[in-house]
């Protein structure tokens, strides 16, 4: 992949996020905005391949992906004409997604931005995603035993039961997530520096107050807290503490940005979570992730949007997206206009 940057512009509706889109499901085999593999071949298909060639410095690698996504989801993964698998594809090409909607998770509930860590975490570390699903399948058993706890001793037994493995799997999850918060929290903080000027201050948030120091602790911890609430959580019939009520904080000083950051500053805050998303695949994976940037120049001023573009200076592939092709200077990047699903160089 080249550093530099291109622009793709053009009227809406004319298939430019479709573009990034596709660059993304080349690297995880998964879409940004559809909820389902299903939304994404054309209407009255059943079916549909991509292919990309990916250049580096010393090698060049050619990628296809071929999708059938009725009766049954299938996929056939060929990486240089052999069968290939996901973390091979991010391996081979990392990269990091930004769009418009990446304000909600700066602006809404804690949910978005704890699906933002948890995804993270499971391109860097499969393994995770499965702790995390055994995790929140407890959390739902649980909640229905919660409910039924008081009619026997028998629903109680099984409380117990179900108890120890939300410790364990919990505990896993939590010292995952802080690792990575170790560094993360850092890296956020000084890219929202690097393009908005000012400072922010990033922590991981959780529900069962300050967390142990060592990954050893964690699950005694856990344990000690869960018989704190028992009394509570009966009342209520729902878990109320552990990692699926965690949240990322993200203040100016002791104003959160959440509420009183303009448009501009949180925007400049999701830009700073994807780019810190970007260094730590680079850490995995040992190259510079593309940056597909949908429409990102909106509620940007002129030079936070200068800031966004020196980031090709670090080394990474920027692929732009814009309505405008007055957003930036023509002289610094490479320029496509896209028109009913057909892409020409300008």
């Amino acid at each position: 992949m080249t550093p530099g940057v291109a622009l793709f512009f053009g009227k809406n509706a004319q298939g430019k996020t479709n573009l990034l889109e596709a660059c993304y499901y080349l690297s995880t085999l998964s879409s940004p905005r559809a909820e389902r593999i299903l939304d994404l071949a054309r209407w009255g298909t059943t079916r549909f391949a991509l292919g990309g060639r990916i250049d580096e410095a010393d090698e060049t690698t050619y990628i296809k992906i071929e999708t059938l996504v009725s009766p049954t989801l299938r996929r056939r993964v060929l990486i240089d004409d052999r069968p290939g698998k996901r973390l091979e594809l991010l391996a081979h090409f990392p990269c990091v997604y930004f769009s418009p909607d990446d304000l909600y998770m700066v602006k809404r509930g804690s949910g978005l931005r704890r699906k933002f860590l948890d995804s993270l975490l499971s391109r860097i570390d499969p393994a995770y995603g499965k702790h995390l699903a055994k995790y929140e399948d407890t959390v739902a058993r649980r909640n229905v035993v919660l409910k039924k706890a008081f009619m026997s001793v028998a629903w109680d037994k099984t409380l117990q039961g179900l108890d120890e493995i939300l410790i364990s799997a919990g505990a896993t999850v939590l010292n995952c997530r802080l690792a990575l918060m170790s560094t993360f929290s850092r890296q956020v903080a000084e890219t929202y520096s690097f393009i908005a000027g000012d400072q922010c201050i990033v922590r991981y948030s959780s529900s069962m107050g300050d967390l142990p120091g060592s990954p050893e602790e964690m699950a005694p911890f856990f344990r000690e807290r869960l018989s704190q609430m028992k009394v509570q959580e009966r009342d209520r019939g729902v878990t109320l503490i552990g990692p699926h009520r965690d949240d990322i904080a993200i203040t100016f000083g002791d104003k959160t940005v959440r509420y009183f950051g303009s448009q501009g500053e949180q925007r400049s805050v999701a830009l700073a979570l994807r780019m810190a998303e970007a260094l730590a695949l680079e850490e995995t994976f040992g190259r510079k992730p593309a940056l597909l940037l949908d429409d990102v120049f909106s509620e940007l001023d002129e030079s936070r949007r200068q800031k966004v573009l020196s980031l090709c200076d670090f080394g990474h592939q920027i692929l732009l997206t814009s309505t405008d092709p007055m957003t930036i200077a023509r002289d610094k990047v490479n320029m496509y206009a896209v028109n009913e699903d057909s892409v020409k160089p300008v």
